[in-house]
């Protein structure tokens, strides 16, 4: 198994690879955690600065990266571009990306590009020390013993992390542009616990992402009309 596994299955790595190119661009800031020699500082990252081994560069970020993506691209570049400069790697970021933490298909996929496990683990290590977003569940994320833990103070209600809410831009999560690891909008609805948090399927079929939820047509607390996964009825019996 290869350590420090994040967002399930990794579809950040690719996103972040994806992202690395030879443009200066100002680091991440806020969920990255500094640790000694590796500081999250306020200026550009990478560049022609001079000194180490060349494999550094630069890495760009676009505006809507999610919080991991931006974490990743400021305070773990030389990993990352490292893992992008070797096709070894890319191909075994995705091969695992398809296991779904299989150990057996986890294994076959480091056999099959031996090259690439000790660059890939350089980053994930980089990853579980330095960017601890990248291994936690935001608003509207499916929360379950197969997922990291939701966030400190979100709740899991079973299916999604979620929190109490006022108005929908209360609820944005660690996705690209405030969306949740599923890419979906979150909106604040009323339910039998409260206004809270909740996914929104208006634009396609996320709550097949939740057990036992389907798509239900309601109105946001601001009075907007939406769309948003809502649990299944239990069924009821009468003597």
């Amino acid at each position: 198994m290869r350590p420090g596994a994040f967002l399930a299955g990794s579809v950040v790595v690719l996103a972040a690879i994806a992202a690395c190119t030879s443009q200066d661009r100002p680091p991440a800031e806020g969920d990255c955690v500094a640790t000694a020699g590796h500081p999250c500082t306020t200026g550009v990252v990478g560049g022609s600065s001079g000194g180490g081994d060349g494999s550094a560069g630069s890495c760009s970020v676009s505006a809507g990266s999610s919080e991991c993506d931006l974490c990743a691209e400021g305070s773990c570049c030389t990993e990352l571009q490292n893992c992008a400069n070797l096709p070894a790697c890319e191909n075994l970021v995705s091969c695992e990306d398809n296991c779904n933490d299989v150990s057996s298909c986890l294994t076959a996929c480091q056999q099959e590009f031996p090259t690439g496990v000790s660059t890939l683990q350089s980053f994930d290590s980089c990853l579980s020390v330095r960017c601890l977003v990248c291994n936690e569940s935001g608003v509207g994320d499916p929360c379950s013993s197969q997922f990291p833990p939701c966030v400190a103070g979100l709740s899991c209600n079973g299916s999604w992390c979620t929190k109490a809410c006022a108005r929908s831009t209360d609820c944005a999560g660690l996705g690209a542009g405030g969306t949740s690891s599923l890419g979906t909008a979150n909106v604040c609805v009323a339910t039998t616990s409260g206004d809270l948090c909740t996914p929104d399927c208006g634009s396609g079929g996320v709550c097949t992402d939740f057990v036992s939820t389907y798509c239900l047509a309601t109105t946001a607390v601001d009075g907007t009309a939406v769309s948003v996964c809502s649990f299944l009825p239990e069924a009821s019996t009468s003597d």
